[in-house]
């Protein structure tokens, strides 16, 4: 970079506050709109002298050169601002009022210098709100209305000056010049935006593969040890304890399994892209299945499961393993955080292309912080197990990632003291394509 632009460069910077320069948007927002600034400031006070010195039109100087040290003066102002929008708002007010002086003082609507107007239309939509921008459109818009209803029908007379071919093609080429010098810089700033957006996404999914297959290494490296804990307490010879021994060895025996299912849960956290093997799957045998295998666990804590099975046969298409983990891991919530003496009930049904499958608790609900952070990962939320069970935090976030992967969708409704449900919404035709594209994303 030569010394011309570093000194430039340099000077840019040492305009702009530090809380503007936090973020790379921002930063990059502001920088552009000063260097406009000092362009547009700049070409205008050399407008003024053009007219001063060549066109020896005195009007068109002072308008010029006064318009120019405004736009340059007030860049100081900035480090005044707590927000940038509040300085675009100062900057654009004192712009629209130098361009109506201008169309005032050069006979109104016939007035070459309404182009001025557009300009800064095209500054005020590259750097502003979109609220501010249409305030200001709707504003011109009315102006330029107005103006040309009184001069055409209301008899106002405005003067209107000679305009030289020369003085006209300096205008219309300081017009073009400065709407090509903002509509670069804006389109270098988005530009940057863009680029600095892929690097974001690309470092970010780098991070994620590294966390995934950190967590995939330790997971499985920590399930060896736990095997053989569980190995060792079954060949434990248990007739010659006491009944309080009895009690340790079954509950090192339920930590060990608690400890292995977090495990499981980890590993499964971590293989959201393992092969899916797509294959027609009758529901209502595999939900009798999963319903069975619960029924011992939902009797200990005086649970009763309800299975609201069809006689229609509902097949879909889908990956077996997967499905399960899904269904297994809301059923096994509902289990889990239901009070003794309530009611876990499982139904499905056909919705046009889709199955429906529902499963509703009459636990304790979600309250309404919960609610965002619902398939966050490791997030533990306000409800409890009821029966001491353990939780991982990393059920529902299963739930979420594996039912995309399935191309499915899963939703839930919840009140406060009533309960929960969650329904899990899967297409009856997989989509392999669709399915690709979930993969990538997760």
């Amino acid at each position: 970079m030569s010394a011309p632009m570093e000194a430039f460069n340099t000077f840019i910077n040492n305009l702009i506050p530090y809380r503007f320069q936090l973020t790379f948007d921002l930063r990059t927002k502001v920088r552009g709109f000063v260097i406009s600034q000092v362009v547009v400031g700049t070409l205008l006070i050399l407008i003024g002298l053009f007219f001063r010195y060549i066109e020896y039109d005195e009007v068109e100087f002072y308008l010029n050169t006064a318009a120019g040290f405004y736009v340059l003066l007030a860049l100081p102002t900035l480090k005044l601002f707590k927000h940038f929008e509040n300085y675009i708002n100062l900057v654009v007010l004192g712009a629209y009022t130098f361009a109506f002086l201008f169309i005032a003082f050069s006979g109104g609507i016939y007035a070459d210098e309404t182009f001025w107007l557009a300009l800064i239309l095209v500054i005020n939509i590259n750097y502003g709100k979109r609220s501010h921008v249409i305030f200001w459109l709707c504003f011109v818009v009315i102006f330029l209305g107005v103006l040309f209803y009184l001069q055409k029908f209301g008899g106002l007379e405005l003067v209107k000056d000679e305009i030289s071919l020369t003085e006209r093609i300096t205008t219309l080429f300081s017009f073009f010049m400065l709407l090509w010098a903002i509509t670069y810089s804006s389109s270098r700033i988005n530009k940057k935006r863009i680029d600095n957006q892929l690097k974001i996404i690309a470092d970010h999914k780098r991070l994620l593969k590294e966390r995934e297959d950190l967590m995939s290494v330790v997971a499985h490296d920590l399930k060896s040890p736990a095997r053989r804990i569980e190995g060792l307490l079954s060949i434990f010879d248990k007739s010659n304890l006491t009944k309080d021994q009895r009690e340790i060895i079954k509950m090192l025996e339920k930590t060990t399994h608690e400890g292995e299912q977090l495990i499981d849960d980890l590993i499964e956290a971590t293989r959201f892209q393992s092969q899916l093997q797509i294959k027609p799957i009758v529901l209502n045998n595999l939900l009798d299945e999963l319903t069975n295998g619960f029924i011992p666990i939902a009797e200990k804590k005086g649970i009763d499961i309800v299975l609201k099975r069809m006689r229609t046969k509902l097949i879909v298409e889908s990956s077996v393993h997967q499905l399960k983990r899904i269904l297994d891991n809301i059923i096994s919530n509902a289990v889990k955080f239901s009070p003794p003496g309530k009611k876990v009930e499982i139904s499905f049904e056909a919705v046009k292309d889709y199955t429906s499958i529902s499963i509703k608790d009459h636990g304790p609900g979600f309250t309404n912080e919960d609610i965002p952070h619902m398939f966050q990962m490791f997030r533990k939320l306000s409800a409890q197990p009821t029966g001491g069970e353990s939780s991982s935090g990393l059920g529902l976030s299963i739930v979420k990632n594996l039912t995309e992967l399935l191309n499915g969708e899963i939703r839930f409704t919840t009140e406060i003291g009533k309960g929960s449900t969650f329904t899990l919404l899967l297409p009856n035709k997989f989509d392999q394509d669709l399915a690709s594209k979930n993969a990538e994303i997760t």
